[in-house]
């Protein structure tokens, strides 16, 4: 059966003598004329809204843009207040020592998170157990006590004893500070540089090498759940694996790391846990 189409007829103005023509379409015409209608219509749509995303995209760039480069800035700014704070430490260092006054060394108030991995893992707990010994003890002119390692009778069960250096304590164990600078998961012991440094306990050497904030360090796995850590040598006599026995000398003390003054760097923990190394240092 054949389908109706359309027709069209156009007269032209001018009188009713004027001829008058006529097309004729067919059916399909009109659906043709809708789906033509339909697509521009559809890609008008899309063609605006990728549009607008566009633009919403370079808009985003632009800002991202921005805050990098105030970012970059804020950056710079904290870098120079670092050399800054770096100079005033060394300034207060000196002066104190022209006083003779004891400072404590900002250096080593660092968080766990800046020792190396597998370093004593776990880090400082907020559960260890604080004896007080703070530094305002040490600074008060607090006595020095324990004796060196070679000296000191060994504990039986391996536990570390002993002074790790022939050096003046100078600065105290203090994990619960609030102040998070005066923070301190260890003890100081002022020496000169170039001091021998002794394992306080038989053991594995569980890292060897350098840290950003301990300089040239060692860790030493006692193998019964204490583990020590002596920081800021300038030279190291073991190596990752080795195996040490109480008393061997591992180190020269040195001034490495962040640190404003030769020291060594004293932990001890257990189960990965800092506690107070001064009732260790023997009798």
């Amino acid at each position: 059966m054949k389908r109706p189409g359309y027709q069209l007829m156009v007269m032209e103005e001018g009188g009713p003598d004027r001829p008058v023509r006529a097309f004729r379409l067919p059916w399909y015409t009109m659906r043709l004329l809708i789906t033509v209608a339909a697509a521009v219509l559809i890609a008008l749509l899309v063609t605006t809204m990728f549009t607008l995303l566009y633009w919403r995209s370079v808009h985003r760039i632009e800002s991202l843009s921005i805050e990098n480069q105030q970012l970059l800035g804020s950056m710079a700014k904290v870098d120079r207040l670092e050399a800054e704070l770096t100079r005033h430490r060394e300034f207060t260092r000196q002066i104190a020592d022209l006083m003779g006054i004891l400072v404590p060394d900002f250096a080593d108030s660092i968080r766990p998170d800046r020792l190396p991995e597998g370093v004593l893992a776990d880090g400082y707990d907020s559960a260890a157990t604080d004896t007080g010994s703070e530094w305002a003890d040490v600074a008060s002119g607090g006595t020095d006590p324990g004796i060196l390692v070679p000296n000191c009778a060994p504990d039986p069960n391996n536990r570390p004893r002993g002074k790790p250096i022939a050096g003046r304590l100078s600065r105290g164990f203090s994990p619960h500070s609030n102040n998070p600078v005066l923070r301190h998961t260890g003890i100081d012991f002022a020496a000169r540089e170039g001091t021998a440094i002794m394992a306080t306990a038989d053991g594995t050497v569980a890292f060897a090498g350098k840290d950003d904030a301990f300089g040239f360090m060692i860790v030493i796995d006692h193998a019964n759940g204490f583990g020590t850590t002596y920081g800021h040598n300038s030279v190291l006599l073991v190596t990752e694996g080795d195996a040490v026995s109480r008393g061997d000398r591992i180190a020269f003390s040195g001034n490495t790391g962040q640190s404003t003054a030769p020291h060594l760097h004293y932990e001890i923990r257990k189960d990965g846990i800092a506690i107070d190394p001064m009732g260790f240092l023997g009798e």
